[in-house]
């Protein structure tokens, strides 16, 4: 996969927690991007397992006993068992979907349509997503007729012109209704939102963009549109437009 080609290529470990010393190998290439390590663990044949993360995302590589040689990827048993996939459950981090929330909660900078006694989700948006685009016209009976309220945190990292689209939204009297503007005019062609860019893009709305991505990085979010929805079992994240939009939205809960 891309990301562990990254992994691989371009390691970044400028910091470390756990037993194990960071070989000279690793501290090089922590120089060149940035990332930490979470956590180390023992791997088979003399490997060593670490959790490892960049730019919000976590992942799983190894060193060798020689710390000479970084390998990333899947590591096969005998069995053929993709132990890889196992310590990434073991390991890794799972993003803390309540915590996510209840920041969303206390967010200024987000896009709030529907009505307030529904069930609530929060999307992370990019206003020149196709895919959230999706998202939204699909979204629209459930919101118009009360049975979803969805609050819309915008970033802009897909294309040169979804900061300025983002901020215009979030710069307007009536957020939803510049949002809508966005995306009834969508230009699905070029992959364009239809409201015109704001320039230059205020300094508190420039900020609140960014801590949307570092959030939906945390979140373990990919792309857009990312979800935190609440369900009966409490808060979940979930990524990509929903397959079944009827029985996602009736597995809601407030």
């Amino acid at each position: 996969m891309r990301f562990f080609a990254i992994l691989t290529l371009f390691m970044a470990l400028p910091a470390f927690a756990g037993p194990a010393p960071v070989p000279p190998l690793l501290q090089q290439q922590a120089e060149k991007v940035g990332g930490s390590v979470v956590k180390s663990f023992p791997a088979p044949d003399g490997l060593t397992g670490w959790v490892v993360k960049i730019q919000g995302r976590y992942g799983v590589v190894y060193t060798t006993a020689s710390g000479d040689y970084i390998v990333s990827g899947a590591l096969l048993d005998k069995d053929g068992k993709n132990l890889t996939t196992q310590y990434e459950e073991q390991y890794i981090p799972k993003p803390d979907a309540a915590g996510l929330a209840a920041s969303l909660a206390a967010d200024p900078w987000l896009v709030d349509e529907g009505s307030a006694s529904a069930p609530l989700m929060y999307v992370y948006a990019d206003p020149n997503c196709s895919y959230c685009n999706k998202l939204w016209n699909e979204l629209r009976p459930y919101v118009d007729g009360g049975r979803v309220r969805v609050r819309w945190a915008l970033l802009g990292f897909l294309k040169p012109t979804s900061k300025g689209r983002a901020a215009a939204i979030l710069a307007a009297n009536n957020r939803s209704a510049a949002l809508a503007q966005d995306e009834t005019k969508f230009d699905h062609a070029e992959e364009e939102g239809g409201i015109p860019e704001l320039s230059p893009v205020p300094i508190e709305i420039g900020s609140a963009l960014q801590t949307h991505v570092q959030q939906m990085n945390d979140a373990g979010g990919v792309g857009t549109p990312t979800l935190v929805v609440h369900r009966k079992n409490g808060w979940n994240i979930s990524y990509g437009t929903p397959k079944d939009m009827a029985a996602f939205i009736s597995d809601l809960s407030r």
